[in-house]
């Protein structure tokens, strides 16, 4: 999934209105990145599918340990209501970072007396002692049994085969009681192993009307020659970058960093001679609400056949002569772990034409797609 932009557009045919920029031969992009989980509904749960498969999983015939379950359940408290119109407003901020936001504490009760109540045969015994005293029960009795529960678990056996892994791999299969945005690998991500090529074959086959064109299956490589009208075009440049131009700044990467507070990675925003483009996030009201977007992302999400809280923010991108992104990928490896998941595809609008440059190259398949106002190109990760 190596691409790089290769954004050297010379006199711009056309360019569309409501922006800060003249003719100057500038060409106008959005990069839609998806992330890989459902956050409306708490999908969270990716591993690496990239390893090796591991030796064969047990079979669904095991007894199934209480302890993991009541471990996750642990001390759960009911939250407000929240009516679907804040929620998606919530999501497009940011403020909302799952479908019930994370999951509940995992502590012991005070005054329980935990240390001396909890076995690991009176956890898996009793649901009670193990939801009050969840610290300590999932301490003491939630232990892999088998030395390959870490590498099925990887592979999605959690989900696959619930009834014998919860028996054999507790500690594989739940999530971190310690750590509240963590994933549960119990949960089937949306896009899981083995889903790209159902989802691209079905785009393809269902979606005739955008003029699909299969470059590549493996790794799979579709543009869509007509996917926006002139007029979606200009409105996509005007919700996202503003009627003025007003939120275009400079492009940035994604660079990660150790937060010295909570020790988790954080993903900071910093200039990289790797990327010369200019960019503009949908991040504020006039983006949120604006007609174009809802309607183009519905249409996309319709494609990629995911529900719209997958998507992280629309990004506008405006590359001027000679401008670039060098060779990179936009998977994100520091978001294998987080709640989200990691990105699994983009899809890249076109919104201007230009008369030279200004292909999206995946050199090691030796592919280039052209820039054609309204048209697309989408690829996974």
């Amino acid at each position: 999934g190596m691409v790089k932009k290769v954004a050297k557009p010379r006199k711009a045919k056309q360019l569309a209105s409501g922006t800060a920029s003249s003719a100057d031969g500038s060409s106008w992009y959005t990069r839609w990145a998806l992330a890989c989980l459902t956050v409306s509904v708490g999908a969270a749960g990716v591993y690496s599918y990239l390893a090796a498969s591991p030796s064969a999983p047990p079979t669904a015939t095991a007894a199934a340990a209480a302890v993991g379950e009541a471990a996750r359940a642990g001390a759960e408290r009911s939250k407000p209501a929240r009516t679907e119109a804040e929620r998606r407003l919530q999501l497009q901020q940011g403020r909302l970072h799952g479908a019930d936001d994370e999951a509940p504490r995992c502590e012991d009760e005070r005054g329980g007396d935990c240390k001396r109540r909890a076995s690991a045969e009176a956890c898996g015994a009793d649901g009670a002692l193990a939801r009050d005293c969840c610290k300590t029960c999932f301490t003491v009795a939630c232990k892999d049994t088998v030395r390959e529960c870490q590498a099925w678990a990887q592979s999605g056996e959690c989900y696959k085969n619930p009834e014998a892994m919860k028996a054999q791999c507790c500690y594989s299969c739940s999530r971190d009681p310690f750590d509240r945005c963590s994933q549960d690998p119990m949960q089937r991500p949306d896009v899981a192993e083995g889903d790209i090529e159902k989802i691209f074959s079905r785009a393809v086959e269902e979606y005739p009307q955008y003029s699909p064109v299969v470059h590549s299956r493996d790794p799979w490589v579709v543009s869509f020659s007509n996917l926006l009208t002139d007029e979606e075009c200009d409105g996509i440049i005007e919700a996202v970058g503003g009627k003025r131009g007003e939120y275009i700044k400079p492009s940035t990467t994604a660079k990660s960093t150790r937060d010295p507070k909570t020790g988790r990675m954080v993903l900071t925003d910093v200039p990289d001679q790797i990327r010369t483009s200019h960019n503009a996030w949908c991040q504020h009201a006039g983006c949120f609400n604006h007609p174009t977007h809802e309607r183009i992302i519905a249409r996309i999400m319709s494609i990629v056949n995911l529900p719209q809280n997958n998507a992280e923010h629309m990004q506008l991108l405006k590359y001027g002569p000679g401008e670039y992104y060098r060779l990179h990928h936009d998977w994100i490896q520091e978001q294998q772990q987080a709640l989200c998941g990691p990105r699994v595809f983009t899809f890249f609008l076109y919104l201007s034409d230009v008369e030279e440059g200004g292909g999206t190259h995946f050199p090691y398949i030796n592919v280039t797609v052209h820039p054609k106002r309204g048209s697309a190109v989408w690829w996974p990760h």
